[in-house]
């Protein structure tokens, strides 16, 4: 049993409408307190604000995340080449081929449609292979109507390298 202003607190006692009513604000305070703390972590973990502060930086937090979320969306979209007409078809510029190469790590990106000829994984990695690469990881993704497969290798004798004009050679021989 409690004791709350002298009166005990059990099964068989009852609190008076007033004190449930400030027992009830009570509990609405501490609860926006624990919101307001949480909030003001969020948007300024290095230090506390006021509460109107902090309620005006955490909407203009709110706007910059919303603007950051828009360009982010459209940068999906210029990436997967979803930007302008839709009736041009939806194998606009498709497929596309990068590859990029460091040193004796060459990186390989390909986006093809669903509807374009079936490359198979395994055809591009024994076309690195047969190069003199190494594999060190290979991916496929499919993303709507779309396929992507990243194939990321190291040459085999560091001294020697890989040509990656050759490895594209023969990919777009495979691609197309």
């Amino acid at each position: 049993m409690r004791r709350q202003r002298g009166r005990e607190l059990g099964e068989g006692s009852s609190m008076s409408w007033k004190e449930q009513r400030n027992l009830r604000e009570k509990e609405r305070r501490m609860r926006m307190k624990h919101l307001f703390f949480t909030l003001s972590s969020h948007v300024s973990p290095t230090h506390r604000l006021p509460v109107p502060q902090l309620i005006d930086h955490s909407a203009s937090y709110m706007i910059q995340l919303k603007e950051k979320v828009n360009k982010l969306r459209e940068k999906k979209k210029t990436l997967l080449g979803e930007v302008g007409n839709h009736s041009e078809g939806s194998s606009f510029n498709l497929p596309k081929l990068s590859i990029c190469s460091r040193g004796s790590i060459i990186k390989m990106n390909l986006i093809m449609d669903l509807n374009m000829k079936r490359v198979m994984l395994h055809e591009l990695v024994s076309v690195f292979e047969e190069e003199g690469a190494q594999v060190m990881s290979a991916n496929l993704q499919n993303l709507n109507d779309r396929i992507t497969y990243t194939v990321t290798a190291q040459a085999i004798i560091c001294r020697i390298g890989i040509d990656p004009s050759r490895i594209e050679e023969r990919l777009r021989d495979i691609i197309f």
